[in-house]
């Protein structure tokens, strides 16, 4: 019997992942079934759990790409030169947010599952905890550079800001999710416009 190619072995746990995602989005984590996610792969249940043990280690797969496609979306933005203001820095979070991240296989669509996820689930709460701390550290980066530009009151640690505007780009995808009225530019300029008089 010839070997399987490591290539190969990942491009089927890629498809596995995939239509795991269609089926999470669609129907939700616990209410989506081993069979759901073998009909959308279309393979047979040796071919998954050649992979998987189970539909909890997909679970755990999917909930930690959807935390590392945040930060991959994030770096890029917050580390680039000439550093943007904060205002700008988020706009181009959101916008790129909504290019790539909602449908049914996208990331967003599914971070409010994996945040509920992690509340219940210990192993998975670790994790997000650690990448929560990565993505918090990555727009602390782009605070202190605009501490340093004299664009932000050096009063606040870093840190605190950027776990407020963590939640502002948190919570923009779950606006986006359940009442579907926001758009990234409107958005920035609400947040742009707090605190400021006139």
């Amino acid at each position: 019997m010839p070997r399987v190619s490591q290539e190969h072995r990942d491009q089927r746990r890629q498809q596995i992942l995939t239509a795991a995602r269609r089926c999470f989005v669609r129907e939700g984590f616990h209410q989506t079934s081993m069979a759901d996610i073998l009909a959308e792969a279309h393979l047979s249940a040796g071919a998954v759990y050649g992979h998987f043990n189970s539909k909890n280690d997909i679970i755990a797969a999917i909930a930690e790409d959807v935390i590392g496609q945040i930060s991959q979306l994030l770096e890029p933005i917050v580390t680039q030169e000439p550093t943007p203001s904060i205002e700008e820095a988020v706009l181009q979070v959101l916008t790129a947010t909504n290019e790539m991240a909602f449908g049914e296989d996208a990331f967003a669509s599914l971070a409010p599952q994996v945040w509920a996820e992690a509340l219940r689930n210990d192993a998975l709460g670790e994790v997000f905890r650690r990448k929560y701390v990565g993505i918090q550290q990555l727009i602390a980066q782009l605070v202190t550079a605009e501490q340093n530009n004299g664009r932000v009151a050096p009063t606040v640690a870093p840190d605190e800001i950027a776990k407020v505007l963590l939640s502002v780009i948190m919570g923009y995808i779950l606006q986006r999710l359940l009442v579907g009225n926001v758009e990234p530019e409107s958005y920035a300029a609400g947040l742009a416009a707090i605190g400021r008089p006139g």
